[in-house]
């Protein structure tokens, strides 16, 4: 809790923004891994046996729809589909990296700074008394740590959620499985 209380008085408003605005991309992000994984096993299943095309409601539903004459086809476009979002998901994977490296190194570039100017600012009495190497330390070393937490946190808070997205579709497509397996 303290760190928490640390780290909300370094950052400012909008770093603030940037760090919700982060958490809600690696929700997204989350989702789209999800879909990822639980998008390939309606391919295997109407791979496997086209039969199944017809006898699901929904393969049926998507089949007539698009008015497609042939199974084969109807399977290879479900396969292109698929191709196409595992193409998006690692565009969304690539972009959310991208994001959460930008963040944390201007993070730390803010945070170096603002440390820097407030060592330029104090006494020079107090500024003769500390040992310049802690100085050193307290500006490269513990701004490091600091944004390797922020960065290590949001990797934990997509995962946590890709977790719970994951244990919500294994509830839905059989709960008591589920609950076994738990």
């Amino acid at each position: 809790m303290e760190y928490l209380r640390k780290l909300r008085s370094i950052l400012n408003r909008t770093t603030k923004r940037h760090l919700l605005l982060l958490v809600a991309f690696s929700i997204f992000v989350s989702i789209v891994e999800t879909i990822g994984i639980t998008a390939i096993m309606p391919l295997i299943d109407i791979t496997t046996n086209f039969d199944n095309i017809h006898s699901n409601q929904y393969y049926q539903w998507l089949f007539s729809f698009f008015g497609f004459k042939s199974d084969v086809n109807f399977a290879i476009l479900f396969g292109l589909v698929l191709f196409g979002f595992y193409i998006f998901r690692g565009g969304m994977n690539l972009l959310y990296s991208y994001a959460m490296v930008k963040f944390t190194e201007k993070l730390y570039a803010q945070t170096t700074q603002r440390l820097f100017k407030t060592y330029l600012s104090m006494p020079y009495q107090v500024f003769v008394n500390k040992n310049s190497s802690y100085l050193t330390k307290a500006i490269v070393s513990e701004v490091t740590f600091m944004t390797n937490v922020v960065s290590a946190v949001l990797l934990m808070i997509s995962e946590f959620f890709l977790i719970v997205f994951l244990y919500a579709v294994m509830l839905i497509a059989s709960w008591k499985i589920t609950l076994v397996f738990t």
